[in-house]
């Protein structure tokens, strides 16, 4: 059973094996969130070259097959190939270095798997299901998107901003004021703020 966690990627390595699709969207959200990819395939889509041209310095390609000695190291390993075999020997490599690995088309030989992901750069939202029903996930957080669309990073820095004055200043009433900020779009919120800064200092 898969237990939900956020981990801290940044700086850390993790081995994506595998060139097509998939693999790509797997490398793109792992550099958004910091991390240093490296990818291994004996061919790649063009859109890993478009990555590689953005994120510079956290990813390399390596064209080759697969080999043992490429996820010596890692933080996490993805067996992201069409080809049944290699993905298995990647499961089973991983697990005999001790390594975290996600089989993209097995559960059962993964030792974790990737949520769908809403991220606003302050506000992240993760949805799973086991697993079981990916397309889900998809559509899930694509209402996600649309529904808090708002959370940008500027406006979740007010608000931790407003979180700070509050438990400071009106810890009994943290609920209330809480729950009026997130209905506030980002001038109203702004607006807000200020208003129980002033209040604080009088």
């Amino acid at each position: 059973m898969f237990y939900p966690i956020m981990v801290d990627i940044f700086n850390k390595k993790i081995v994506i094996v595998g060139g097509g699709e998939i693999g790509y969207r797997k490398a793109k959200n792992f550099l958004e969130f910091g991390a240093k990819i490296v990818v291994l395939s004996p061919k790649f889509i063009d859109k890993f070259y478009e990555l590689e041209k953005e994120y510079k310095e956290q990813i390399r390609l390596i064209n080759d097959v697969y080999n043992k000695e490429y996820i010596y190291g890692s933080f996490l390993v993805i067996g992201a190939t069409s080809l049944r075999k290699i993905n298995k020997q990647i499961s089973i490599d991983s697990k005999d270095l001790n390594i975290l690995c996600n089989i993209v088309d097995s559960k059962e030989e993964s030792g974790f798997i990737s949520p769908a992901i809403v991220n606003r750069e302050g506000l992240i939202v993760s949805v799973s299901t086991g697993g079981k029903f990916p397309y889900l996930c998809k559509k899930i957080r694509e209402d996600m998107e649309d529904k808090y669309s708002k959370f940008d990073k500027e406006y979740m820095d007010l608000l931790e901003k407003l979180r700070e004055v509050v438990l400071s200043e009106y810890k009994d009433r943290s609920q209330e004021l809480f729950n009026y900020s997130i209905g506030l779009n980002r001038d109203e919120l702004r607006k807000f703020l200020i208003e129980l800064i002033d209040k604080r200092e009088d």
